[in-house]
This record gives C-alpha cells, sequence and structure tokens, in this order.
C-alpha cells in the first residue's frame, strides 16, 4: 500500500486535523506576492487595496475549511462477509457535530481509504451533511485470501470553499470483515455417509410415487386396486407407492486426500452453497470438528465461518 507524502509526514494520527495549501492554493500566495511587490514599487493605492483584501480572503478560506471539516467522525461501522477474491465492503456512517445547539452543515466532505487502493470500485465518496446530520458511505476493500481482513485507516478530506486549502484527518474502523474461500466445482460429490455408514437414497412407505405391483392381501386398501390388471385377468392386485428420501450427507475435509488445504476448503465451500440453493440436509467434518446434518440459513453461516478460519484461529 502507497502512502502519500502527506500520510507519512502526519504520521496519521487518528482525531487531529491537518490543513495545507493545495495547489490552487500555491498558486494563490504567488499571486498575493507579486501584487504586494507590484503594489510597492508603484505605490498604488488601489493595488494595496486588492492585495490586503485577497489577503483576507485567504485567511478566512483558511478558517472555514478547517471549520467545514471541525466535528466530522464517524459513528458506526458494519461490514458485509465475502468470498475470497471478490470486495469485502463496508457500510460507514459519517456523522456532523452533535455539540452544536444548531446542526452544522459539512459540505463536499470525501471520504477515502488511507494508500492506494485503485483496483476498489469505489476508491471514494463525496458527501454532504446539510439536511442530514449522518450520511451512510459504502466502501470496499479487494480481498485475495480466506480469514478476516481489516480495513485501512479512513481519511475524510474537503477543499470547501474556495479550494485553497485541503483539511483532512483519519478515522479508525471498529470492525473487520470476513472472508470465506472462493467455491471451486468438484467434478463428483465427495463420499457422503448416513447415520449407518452408508450414504443415497432410501425407500420407504408413501404415496409419492408409483413403486410396483404387488398381490392384494387382506388388510390393503381398496383404493389401491389395480383395476385395470384385474380385468386383463391377471389377478388382483394393489398398486404400492413409495417415497424417495435423502440420507443424511456428510461432506468431510478427507473426501480429497490428493488436493491442498485451500482446494479443499474451496470445494467444501462449493458444495455447501449447492446443498443449501437445493435446501438439503447436509454435515460436515473437519479436523477436530464436526457439524451435524441441517439445513438453512444458521447451518450455512456456521459452516462458512469455520471454512473461512480454519486453521488461523490458533495462528492469530
Amino acid at each position: 500500500m502507497t502512502l502519500s507524502l502527506f500520510d507519512r509526514l502526519t504520521q496519521q494520527r487518528l482525531g487531529k486535523i491537518y490543513i495545507f495549501p493545495t495547489k490552487a492554493g500555491w498558486g494563490f500566495i504567488l499571486l498575493l506576492l507579486l501584487l504586494l511587490v507590484l503594489s510597492i514599487n508603484f505605490e498604488n493605492n488601489l493595488a494595496f487595496a486588492l492585495t490586503f483584501f485577497l489577503v483576507g480572503l485567504f485567511v478566512v478560506a483558511i478558517l472555514y475549511t478547517y471549520s467545514n471539516l471541525l466535528g466530522v467522525h464517524l459513528v458506526r461501522a458494519t461490514s458485509q462477509a465475502c468470498f475470497a477474491g471478490e470486495q469485502a465492503g463496508f457500510s460507514l456512517m459519517v456523522s456532523g457535530t452533535a455539540s452544536d445547539r444548531r446542526e452544522k452543515e459539512h459540505q463536499q466532505l470525501q471520504v477515502s481509504w488511507v494508500g492506494d487502493l485503485t483496483s476498489v470500485s469505489m476508491n471514494s465518496v463525496v458527501v454532504d451533511l446539510v439536511e442530514s446530520s449522518q450520511v451512510p458511505v459504502e466502501l470496499s476493500v479487494p480481498t485475495k485470501h480466506r480469514g478476516w481482513v481489516e480495513p485501512p485507516k479512513v481519511k475524510i478530506q474537503t477543499v470547501f470553499p474556495l479550494g485553497l486549502f485541503r483539511s483532512w484527518c483519519y478515522q479508525q474502523l471498529s470492525c473487520k470483515a470476513l472472508v470465506y474461500p472462493a467455491p471451486v466445482a468438484s467434478q463428483h460429490l465427495p463420499a457422503t455417509a448416513g447415520s449407518g455408514g452408508q450414504g443415497g437414497l432410501t425407500t420407504q412407505s408413501g404415496s409419492d410415487d408409483f413403486s410396483e405391483l404387488k398381490r392384494f392381501e387382506a388388510g390393503m386398501s381398496p383404493q389401491h386396486i389395480a383395476w385395470k390388471v384385474y380385468a386383463r385377468g391377471q389377478g388382483l392386485h394393489a398398486k404400492r407407492f413409495a417415497s424417495r428420501q435423502d440420507m443424511d450427507i456428510w461432506l468431510d475435509y478427507d473426501a480429497w486426500p490428493d488436493a491442498s488445504q485451500e482446494m479443499r476448503l474451496s470445494r467444501l465451500c462449493y458444495w455447501v452453497l449447492k446443498f443449501h440453493r437445493e435446501d438439503r440436509c447436509y454435515g460436515v467434518r473437519l479436523p477436530g470438528r464436526e457439524w451435524p446434518p441441517a439445513r438453512g440459513e444458521h447451518h450455512r453461516l456456521q459452516v462458512l465461518q469455520a471454512l473461512a478460519l480454519f486453521g488461523k484461529e490458533s495462528s492469530e
């Protein structure tokens, strides 16, 4: 991450407000010096008046630019989880001065990360605190690996009202985003196991699909009698119906012994997302931990968090 010259000189101290002339400000200073020299050289009162007027305007610009940023801070920040390779989103709430009896307006505030994050789709956002004392801001950070990602410091700056000075401060977020493994599809479903050690499907009595014809016996429902078969002279038979029920599916970390750790986690992530979309019951086994077969959003988030932090909790 590349820091600008001013970011390095100011040491990014939190809560401090810095102010420095912009390029236009340095040009304005040069203009004032030239006007002062011309005024002294030609002893022209109008030139002196213009010079002093512009100097006063210059000083007022310092005060207004500094005041425009005074009291601005972040009151709340939340994060959104993502998969490795995607953008981790952060929702910030920028707030203005809360101690004033009347709401103070803060205009043209630029909110961005500290450093060079040119690959971020929303590298900076400009907001105004005019009609509301709080404004939401969305920023994102690129991710490469799973686990927790901590965002850089937030830089809030402004050049309002004349653009002659730039005032800025730094804020630190108190949240971090969780990055799940990037899902990678595998060619086949890993070995599954039910409660009896065998996976697959089981057949049980039901009324979903036709299964077979069975010779009619006492106690069977007359509604299931196959009258067409009886009319052909093949005897009295009853239709048997059955429903197919998935047994508990287990996704095992050891199902791919030749794959690397990251590839195993990515494949597990793929099957977790697939079974969740299909609303199927599944369990997950990781070395030292397992999650019994279940379904639903809570189960999915639990498993994905475990995959994201696998092998990192102890190291951190």
